[in-house]
């Protein structure tokens, strides 16, 4: 197994799940024609709705649904950095409160496996929280078009926006 240093280094396909999906509101961070998007899932995990985004916890027995992005590896590093200003995550602080970046075994469409980023939440962070059903935000979204009205247009970071739901 490689070490964690070594996997940070290495560029890695992302997993996305969320508002960073082909027609959601940040695909623009990544979206450009010569990137590879392919549809995906990662084994039981659980989506929860944080009010105009989605929160991943690896709990639970259904696939997430999302899909893999490849970067070209001239925009890799810009695309991690604007990826990871969203999510706040700090590389510097990777156990912060909030989403963590975590290397993870990945499904595609056809059955091949491969190993990419994902930002997963933390479990303290969706109590009391509704569940998404399917794991599926795309079906969910579309599903909920009147609640569409009250989520964000745009949304620059998450990071802030998500505490325990006890404090709220």
């Amino acid at each position: 197994m490689e070490s964690k240093s070594k996997l940070s280094e290495r560029p890695l396909p992302f997993f996305v799940y969320g508002t960073l999906l082909p027609g959601q509101l940040n695909a623009g961070l990544w979206e450009e024609d010569d990137v590879i998007v392919e549809a995906a899932s990662l084994a039981n995990g659980r989506l929860y709705d944080m009010g105009g985004y989605p929160m991943l916890i690896e709990d639970g027995d259904a696939p997430v649904k999302g899909c893999v992005i490849i970067v070209p590896e001239a925009r890799y590093t810009a695309v991690l950095a604007s990826l990871d200003a969203l999510e706040g995550y700090d590389p510097a602080q990777p156990g912060a409160l909030g989403y963590r970046r975590l290397a993870r075994e990945i499904m595609l469409a056809d059955g091949r496996f491969l190993t990419a980023w994902i930002y997963v939440g933390q479990k303290e962070l969706v109590n009391g929280r509704s569940c998404i059903k399917n794991n599926d935000w795309a079906d969910y979204v579309a599903a909920s078009k009147d609640r569409q009205q009250t989520w964000p247009t745009t949304l620059n970071i998450v990071y802030g926006l998500h505490r325990p739901a006890n404090d709220e």
